[in-house]
């Protein structure tokens, strides 16, 4: 029991060095050019706080569900979450809750009031509410795309290299202000895989900025609505999937 405990120790403290670290070296690399754009160092942080923390709480929920799926229909153990007398998907999301992901939150947490307190964005009662708003809905995003990349195990069992591309390689273009990218990518980043709406545009709420290129000012309210709308869009690809699943009978 003892070796877990520390085991799992050891384990949030190699997470918090990393993480630290990762922020670290952004501040180094953006001191050195003042400023990406028309953001300063610590504005950049912010949007890496945003993100980092949003997907800490879609993960608690949607990451081992959507990582595990392929893996469950290969055994063939989804077949037992299908004889559950619940509906299946609360029954994974439930049974695959992983806190696992509590030192990327505090760790972000933390960040993200170094941040504020740098850039004195005053923590007002509607500046609070859109904030926790703001997380939700960017976890919703996050954890939304993850299972809509995660259905087609339905169909081909094997799905992990589209998860690499679409959400880890893609989602890294939000550390940054989406506006120093081609418009092409930016229409993508805020069309096609909305990530955008996890820390760019309500960023601009926060910062008092009006950094929104082609779209719309409005797009800073927006990411609830998105979070929301994108995780009825995954609910029923879920359906859909399930409606067409065929056990491997592994």
């Amino acid at each position: 029991m003892s070796q877990y405990r520390s085991s799992f120790i050891l384990g949030v403290i190699s997470q918090i060095v990393s993480f630290f670290s990762e922020f670290f070296l952004l501040w180094l690399l953006l001191n050195n050019f003042s400023a990406i754009g028309n953001w300063s160092t610590y504005e950049v942080m912010f949007l890496f706080a945003l993100n980092l923390a949003s997907y800490a709480i879609g993960s608690f929920f949607l990451n081992s569900p959507s990582t595990r799926l392929s893996t469950m229909i290969k055994e063939g153990t989804f077949d037992e979450v299908l004889t559950k007398p619940l509906n299946s998907f609360v029954y994974l999301v439930c049974r695959e809750f992983n806190n696992g992901y509590i030192t990327h939150l505090v760790v972000s947490l933390v960040v993200m009031v170094i941040c504020v307190n740098q850039l004195n964005i005053e923590m007002t009662f509607t500046n609070i509410s859109m904030l926790i708003l703001t997380l939700l809905g960017g976890a919703l995003i996050q954890g939304s795309t993850l299972l809509i990349i995660s259905i087609p195990s339905f169909w081909f069992v094997e799905n992990t290299g589209l998860r690499e591309v679409l959400f880890f390689n893609m989602r890294r273009f939000i550390s940054y202000p989406i506006t120093i990218y081609d418009k092409f990518i930016q229409i993508i980043l805020t069309y096609i895989l909305p990530y955008a709406f996890i820390n760019f545009f309500p960023a601009q709420f926060f910062l008092q900025k009006n950094d929104f290129s082609i779209f719309s000012p409005y797009f800073q309210y927006a990411t609830p609505i998105v979070g929301l709308v994108l995780f009825v869009i995954a609910y029923n690809f879920w359906r859909i999937g399930i409606n067409h699943y065929q056990s491997t009978g592994s």
